[in-house]
């Protein structure tokens, strides 16, 4: 199998001797593997500077990091690793990415994330029209919006007070972030869990100002007056162990 390892290269020559002793080649330009090293943040970055070819590899993490929901090992379990791809050890997780389209008035761009898109003003009040399925649902003010997935929806939509979802369950969030809800600006004030295939229009006369964050990383795009997001039918495929449960996972992260 040829491979690519991203992120920290402490481990690299030990990882890249080991695995040449199994057949395994290092391979930079046509990896049929991504090796994470790193915590939860290396692997959104792995996953996002391969979305040109994510239909072309798989993702393993070692962690390196602090929580590693997104990962299999840690750096003292290397020789597990290698006996894990030796004999097939695993199973394929399949996660769906959120698509999301940029729109002004002269170009539309549209991207993938693994986790998340925050759509936040920290200047002031952001007023959107909230459209699903191209039906208004309602006009928000405050501060912005999350758009998680399910494999994301233990991040930064938990801190939100979102739902946990689990990745199986092939959906997509919309959380607000700090809305306005008073006897005149009224909103849902409720995370919305909607199916695969809806998606979601947000739309403003003035998005100055806003951030719109996918993954950790800030999008450029100017003058944008509509941003549509749904579920993606690309997939980032993860190996994991053939015992892992997406509820012991939260256990371990959250609760233990």
């Amino acid at each position: 199998m040829r491979y690519l390892i991203y992120g920290n290269d402490l481990y690299n020559q030990e990882i890249i001797n080991k695995l040449t002793e199994i057949g395994f080649v290092y391979d930079v330009e046509n990896p049929e593997l991504i090796i994470s090293v790193g915590g939860d943040g290396t692997m959104l970055n792995a996953v996002r500077n391969n979305l040109f070819r994510i239909d072309q590899v798989k993702f393993l993490g070692i962690n390196t990091g602090k929580l590693g929901f997104y990962t299999e090992f840690l750096p003292s379990e290397i020789d597990k690793m290698v006996e894990f791809l030796k004999n097939k050890d695993y199973r394929e997780c399949h996660f769906n990415l959120l698509e999301y389209t940029l729109i002004n008035d002269q170009e539309q761009y549209t991207s993938y994330a693994l986790n998340e898109i925050a759509i936040t003003n920290p200047i002031h009040t952001q007023i959107i029209d909230v459209y699903i399925n191209d039906i208004h649902f309602e006009t928000f003010r405050g501060t912005g919006f999350l758009i998680s997935t399910p494999s994301g929806s233990t991040a930064y939509n938990k801190s939100l007070q979102g739902s946990v979802v689990h990745p199986e369950v092939k959906s997509f969030q919309l959380t607000e972030i700090a809305s306005i809800n008073n006897r005149v600006f009224k909103t849902i004030s409720s995370p919305l869990v909607l199916p695969k295939y809806h998606f979601v229009s947000l739309v403003s006369k003035n998005y100055e100002n806003i951030f719109i964050v996918a993954d950790g990383e800030r999008e450029h795009l100017e003058n944008i007056h509509t941003i549509k997001v749904t579920l993606s039918q690309k997939v980032a495929i993860f190996l994991t162990k053939k015992e892992d449960d997406f509820w012991i996972r939260v256990k371990k992260a959250f609760i233990e």
